[in-house]
């Protein structure tokens, strides 16, 4: 104890820190006790120190004590004041300015208050701090060799975090629903609100829907997705919405069957618990009955990488009704289901998004065709396919950027005339679970 005493009179000699400051240098010693708890029985020990080499009226003591304790404070006040016949006046604490105490205190009322009104019950505290607070409390414990500190970054973080708990709101670290920032030493707050997922399933039960919303100078060209499902931005009091789906079809394919899997994000949410039944009533207040969605829960930041992540590796079932230049039979058609059975294709990017998307190679296979003639010339087909496979082009092959194509099995031009998706796989999604609307 000695020479932590010691190590502490030293830094008070030069320094005047206030309690927390003090008891900072030395936060990884001893269990239990607060920052402010530790400076002030450091300074209590400092100031009982020089009164032992006063008592012993050992050289010096006298005026050393009146240098030191202008930088220990209160705690060597009384004896001040009785040696000397005069009011001690302590010095700003060198590195907090003296403001630490009374900006912890206002952060963590200030921010409960505000974490409420946006229904936040799960948070973390970041800390902005001025450079030259950092660059002063570094200095210090470098001086003086002190290994055992924190960092008052570290310090606001949890004792404003601690201040704000209760039975409503406590610290998440693992998904929190908000960040409280703390500008020091200014004691200013911000408050930065995590976005809400909502886990969905949707339906296109119409064509020339697009996926996402595109606003041109005349208003978006399409109705889409994400504009149906806008009732939850007034539901939740959200900024703005923004769609994370399980792949995409195009904007002339329905999506009917299973539905797509999908993640909603809705943007600084002021309303967060709400029941998931008022949720999926929301996001079916705009669909103008063209989509519809089924909501499966409440999701997370990190769900987004699972609904993006590779869909090649998920498999796809299309249903296409497919045109041909010319009579088909049955024989035909029993043809294009043997060849492509587990069939790898090769292809280009189609000429149609050639403006949009680099001129890349792509790999993937048919896993079964079933094709069932309609007239003549033009037959249903159900596709399952490895996710990412244009099926457009791989009914026309699209001028021998697709191959192998139906157009080049059949040796006659084929069109896909219309295309649903009416199945989407999923992780965790079995087909017997599937409810098609």
């Amino acid at each position: 104890m000695n020479d932590v005493a010691g190590k502490a009179l030293e830094v008070l000699k030069k320094y005047p820190l206030c309690d927390r400051c003090l008891g900072r240098l030395f936060a990884a010693l001893g269990y239990g006790w607060s920052n402010r708890e530790r400076g002030d029985a450091l300074k209590r020990v400092a100031v009982m120190s020089l009164h032992e080499r006063i008592w012993r009226r050992e050289e010096g003591a006298l005026e050393e004590f009146r240098r030191v304790a202008g930088n220990i404070g209160m705690q060597a006040a009384p004896l001040y004041e009785k040696l000397y016949g005069e009011k001690l006046e302590a010095r700003e604490c060198i590195i907090c300015g003296g403001r630490l105490d009374e900006v912890i205190m206002k952060a963590a009322e200030n921010g409960r208050r505000l974490l409420k009104a946006y229904d936040v019950s799960k948070y973390i505290v970041g800390v902005k701090l001025d450079p030259e607070v950092e660059e002063r409390e570094r200095r210090i414990r470098e001086e003086f060799s002190l290994p055992y500190g924190e960092s008052i970054k570290a310090e606001i973080r949890r004792e404003v975090g601690k201040r704000m708990m209760g039975d409503d709101m406590s610290p998440d670290f693992e998904e929190p629903e908000a960040t409280l920032l703390v500008h020091y030493p200014s004691g200013e707050i911000e408050v930065q609100v995590n976005s809400l997922f909502i886990r969905v399933r949707y339906w296109k039960k119409a064509r020339y829907i697009s996926q996402a919303y595109w606003p041109g100078p005349e208003g978006p060209r399409y109705f889409s997705v994400e504009q149906a499902a806008w009732g939850l931005l007034r539901e939740t009091g959200s900024e703005r919405l923004i769609l994370h789906a399980s792949g995409r079809e195009d904007v002339d394919a329905r999506m009917l069957g299973s539905g797509r899997p999908a993640l909603i994000e809705l943007k600084a949410p002021r309303r967060r618990r709400l029941p998931l039944e008022r949720l999926e009533e929301a996001a079916n207040r705009d669909g103008r009955g063209l989509v519809e969605f089924r909501v499966e829960g409440l999701g997370s930041r990190r769900m987004v990488r699972l609904y993006k992540e590779d869909y090649s590796q998920k498999r796809k079932a299309y249903k296409a009704l497919v045109a041909f230049e010319g009579s088909v039979d049955d024989n035909d058609l029993r043809g294009l289901e043997e060849f492509f059975k587990g069939r790898l294709i090769l292809q280009r990017t189609p000429r149609r998004v050639l403006h949009r998307r680099p001129d890349v190679l792509r790999r993937r296979r048919v896993h079964s065709v079933r094709c069932r003639r309609l007239m003549e010339n033009a037959a249903e087909c159900l596709i399952v396919a490895d996710g990412g496979l244009y099926v457009k082009e791989l009914v026309s092959g699209d001028e021998g950027r697709t191959t192998p194509s139906f157009t080049e099995v059949l040796g006659k031009p084929a069109e896909c005339v219309e295309l649903d998706v009416v199945y989407v796989e999923h992780p965790g999604l079995e087909p017997s679970s599937l409810k098609p609307r």
